[in-house]
């Protein structure tokens, strides 16, 4: 009928059963726990609960069966919506709009070692939203069928499975990608023919842009000079072997360090 449940594997059992599965097909599951969410993390809030793989948990792979079970459960998730669900639970969402821009995929910053790639997306009201697809999301995006697909038309994206964070120093919503992170471009479903037809506003243009962020090694860094914001958001292999940072000017003003940057002395 459509309806979706989620079923998790604890990590302990990830070797026995992620090998036995794999998107798009169908199964028999027995034998399963039922889970509270209302403790869980990075969880679809459709229903109270979600199935959780045991160790005596079946698996049987249907190959004549199954066929008319729906490959897609999708459930958007409004623009506007999107702050109250910046929370620590991290609920997973879906959201669905126009691409406008594609960033490059780069290093977070100088010193580290993680890449994300930034893409925005615009809704049939025009308004946009920042996504932040990390690691193998980021580098996986298949950028330059955007950009060819964008010089025909709009390009509809759906990211499913995306969180909501707030960002500390902007206070901007930005949606990012999570281990269950699924992207879908001009998907041949309704709701994409649909939001196609009903949107409104001038084709976004798209264009390559270039990395933009040259990495450096902890000891390189050391020698730049850093504001208190910039030193708050190095990673904290930032300030391993030593690294040491000086003030040039006395401030007038109480800091609070989190308790990662509790390692490197301030003179």
């Amino acid at each position: 009928q459509g309806c979706m449940a989620q079923i998790s594997v604890p990590k302990k059992f990830e070797k026995q059963f992620c090998g036995l599965l794999s998107q798009g097909s169908a199964y028999i599951i027995s034998n399963v726990a039922a889970i509270d969410i209302r403790s869980k993390s990075y969880v679809y809030r459709h229903q109270n609960y979600m199935l959780q793989f045991k160790q005596d948990t079946k698996v049987d792979l249907l190959h004549s069966r199954g066929a008319d079970i729906p490959t897609l459960s999708l459930d958007f998730c409004p623009f506007y919506q999107l702050p109250q669900k910046a929370i620590d639970s991290k609920p997973l969402l879906d959201v669905i709009g126009v691409i406008c821009d594609v960033g490059p995929y780069d290093y977070a910053s100088q010193t580290s070692q993680h890449k994300f790639r930034k893409t925005k997306i615009r809704n049939l009201e025009e308004q946009t939203q920042e996504l932040v697809l990390w690691g193998q999301h980021g580098e996986s995006f298949d950028e330059e069928t955007v950009l060819k697909k964008s010089q025909e038309g709009i390009v509809i994206a759906i990211f499913a499975g995306v969180t909501a964070t707030l960002q500390r120093f902007t206070g901007m919503i930005q949606g990012s990608s999570s281990s269950a992170t699924q992207i879908y471009l001009d998907l041949d479903i309704p709701k994409v023919q649909k939001y196609r037809t009903s949107y409104q506003w001038k084709c976004p243009t798209l264009q390559k842009h270039l990395p933009q962020v040259k990495q450096v090694s902890p000891l390189e860094a050391a020698c730049k000079l850093y504001t208190i914001e910039e030193i708050s958001n190095l990673p904290a292999s930032s300030f391993q072997g030593g690294a040491t940072f000086s003030t040039t000017k006395h401030v007038a003003a109480n800091f609070q360090f989190h308790a990662q940057c509790t390692n490197f002395p301030l003179h």
